[in-house]
């Protein structure tokens, strides 16, 4: 699995540049991106895609940090033209955060494929945060 991972750091470091600095800025990232990210990968193999996605899909959730632009940096990574994610299925999600959840949920999209793909992309997110911004990462 780690193989899979490396090629996807570099798509993970654009990912926090494209979506975390773009809105907090370089140095005001909030550090619960940190866990947050790993509850993504604990509720995604303990409750399934879609119900992990219905809860990171939510912009209200309260949990100190905006669930939906960690699901926006990992379909980022997931969509990026390094990953293995077959193109023709890269092109089935959405930019929209809103319409995720309604596109997966249709029978015929690959969820456990994009499951698999997602958890590494968790993965490789999670190396290129700390990495990127351990001295840097805002405390609340």
């Amino acid at each position: 699995m780690l193989r899979k991972i490396e090629y996807l750091i570099p798509a993970a470091l654009e990912a926090v540049d494209a979506v975390l600095v773009a809105k907090y800025g370089r140095d005001k990232i909030p550090a619960g991106y940190q866990s947050a990210v790993s509850g993504f990968g604990t509720t995604l193999l303990q409750m399934g895609l879609l119900p992990t996605l219905a809860v990171y899909t939510d912009k209200d959730s309260g949990a100190g940090i905006e669930r939906d632009q960690l699901l926006k940096a990992l379909l980022r990574i997931v969509k990026h033209k390094d990953s293995r994610f077959p193109e023709e299925k890269k092109a089935r999600i959405p930019d929209q955060m809103g319409a995720v959840l309604k596109e997966v949920a249709k029978r015929e999209f690959p969820q456990q494929e994009l499951k698999e793909h997602l958890l590494q992309a968790a993965v490789a997110f999670k190396l290129a945060i700390r990495t990127y911004n351990t001295y840097k990462l805002k405390k609340p």
